[in-house]
């Protein structure tokens, strides 16, 4: 079993009619009107409601925030990548893949998932080696965003790049220093946009594989913007962008 905790991911999970919560947990004390809300839809769907100690939900978490609250439910499953191309948001005129090289952060990957899931990405896909997977701390992180946007995990980032091609998407990668200014890039096109690791950026093969780099200009004195800060900025300017989807 898998713990899901916080009250934005518990409300979106017990939103959805697929939603697999075998078991809710609250705190001893813990109320309010968002716990009132999650124990009103966990007894409309017939998923009991228990009161624990607060140290006993510390235990399950392992020392996370919380909120008093903790869901339980079968291990997340990931989506394949077939079905986060055909994934379209109803709103957004594009294809959108995010293509996530070997992020290892937790909070930052659920980050970038809710902006993916915000600004109109088709789904996200990481790699299955060397790289965070979707675990309580990054549904936290995701406010939810998991639940609700496909996340597919592969064994080979290079290949799935190539099949994103053959699907007719063009790939774009971010790099703090040798892509072109995002204000001037082109993004009328199905978009797999690639970001690489917190320390190292895109690898030289994945790199390779990219189509056109583009860069977020800077002022101040770093390097490189944290990823999921470029994430956000990158993802923002492609959904204000005219785009086709990849079938034309």
């Amino acid at each position: 079993m898998e713990a899901v905790y916080g009250i934005n991911p518990l409300k979106v999970l017990l939103s959805r009619p697929d939603a697999s919560l075998t078991k809710i947990m609250l705190a001893d004390g813990r109320g309010g009107s968002s716990i009132r809300e999650i124990i009103s839809l966990a007894r409309q769907r017939g998923i009991p409601v228990e009161r624990r100690p607060r140290p006993f939900l510390d235990d399950l978490t392992g020392g996370a925030d919380h909120q008093g609250i903790v869901g339980l439910r079968e291990a997340f499953a990931y989506a394949d990548l077939d079905r986060i191309i055909q994934n379209r948001n109803p709103h957004v005129v594009r294809d959108l893949v995010v293509v996530l090289d070997s992020i290892v952060d937790p909070q930052n990957l659920g980050a970038i998932i809710r902006s993916a899931h915000c600004l109109g990405a088709n789904g996200v896909v990481i790699p299955a080696d060397r790289a965070a997977s979707v675990t309580p701390a990054v549904i936290k992180a995701s406010a939810g965003s998991v639940e609700q946007l496909p996340i597919a995990r592969v064994t080979n980032l290079s290949q799935t790049l190539d099949e994103l091609k053959d699907k007719g998407f063009w790939v774009f990668g971010a790099d703090a220093h040798e892509g072109k200014p995002l204000a001037g890039q082109d993004f009328d096109c199905p978009v797999a946009l690639v970001l690489g690791s917190e320390a190292k950026g895109l690898r030289p093969l994945v790199k390779k594989k990219c189509d056109f780099l583009v860069t977020i200009p800077m002022a101040g004195n770093f390097d490189s913007f944290n990823v999921a800060v470029a994430a956000g900025i990158i993802l923002y300017e492609i959904f204000r962008r005219p785009g086709r989807t990849a079938s034309g």
